[in-house]
């Protein structure tokens, strides 16, 4: 087998889908070559990130910024005083007493909790005795929900021209964790799935898109996308994705990957199939 055959059967070889004769020939190609070995150890660790992308995990950026935001309480001072603005933390009646580390620590932690996922703002909601705050804390959810988004862009975009392909792969899915990106997000995937080097990047960032395969402009811009791929995983997991939108504009360019005599016969095969379906 070639790289071409491996790395288009690669996903199928990684979820343990291959009958035995046929994942043993990957398996002696993998073993044999290192540049199709490296794809696959990225494309694992994209499987697993996908199997995985429904738990509610604080950002990387916020662990990495975890000690620097324990040297210093004016993070803190900032949080209490929002939540003190919005009637949900009692205001002190003393001067504030200079905390320990760990006590420091303790709130940093409460705080990562709140800025990751909201979960300190719903306890209080669950808790506290209703006092007429319910608007005020509704407003907070929405601003730390904005904080946190902006966070994650923030994030993705600083890692999205990575040197490292793993840290690229780490951008494309921070968009997992995003409900309604911004279109500078969208047209970093997009970016990414047209004109990175690496395969996994590019079906990584498929992957983060087809999250938004509803709206119309990001279909029309797939469509696109598939006329100009030549990685054959790519191009089956995007026609299967437009054939399963019933994207009729994707006849063309699935016509198209047919009768190029370039085009491996599994992309055939998949590319059949989804006209069919169209």
């Amino acid at each position: 087998m070639n790289c071409k055959e491996v790395q288009a059967a690669m996903i199928e070889y990684l979820d343990g889908a291959l009958h035995p004769p046929a994942a043993a020939q990957i398996k002696a190609h993998i073993d044999a070559c290192s540049e199709c070995r490296r794809e696959a150890e990225e494309l694992q660790v994209l499987l697993t990130a996908m199997k995985n992308n429904n738990q509610e995990m604080p950002s990387p950026a916020l662990r990495e910024n975890f000690n620097t935001m324990l040297q210093s309480e004016l993070n803190m001072e900032a949080m209490a005083n929002i939540l003190q603005d919005r009637g949900i933390a009692e205001k002190p009646r003393a001067r504030v007493v200079p905390l320990s580390k760990a006590a420091i620590a303790g709130r940093v932690a409460a705080a990562i909790i709140l800025v990751a996922g909201g979960v300190a703002i719903g306890m209080a909601i669950r808790s506290a005795p209703d006092t007429g705050n319910t608007a005020e804390i509704a407003k907070l959810r929405t601003e730390v929900n904005k904080m946190e988004k902006e966070m994650k862009e923030k994030d993705m975009l600083s890692l999205i021209d990575d040197e490292s392909a793993s840290q690229r792969i780490k951008a494309v899915s921070y968009a997992e964790q995003m409900a309604n990106p911004d279109q500078q997000v969208i047209d970093a995937l997009f970016n990414s799935l047209n004109h990175d080097k690496n395969v996994n990047v590019r079906l990584a960032a498929l992957y983060s898109l087809s999250r938004f395969a509803d709206r119309r402009p990001v279909r029309d811009s797939l469509v696109s996308s598939l006329g100009i791929q030549t990685e054959p995983i790519i191009q089956v997991v995007l026609i299967n994705l437009l054939a399963e939108k019933r994207e009729t504009k994707a006849i063309a360019p699935i016509k198209e990957i047919i009768i190029n005599k370039k085009t491996l016969k599994e992309v055939k095969d998949a590319a059949q199939k989804g006209l069919k379906e169209l």
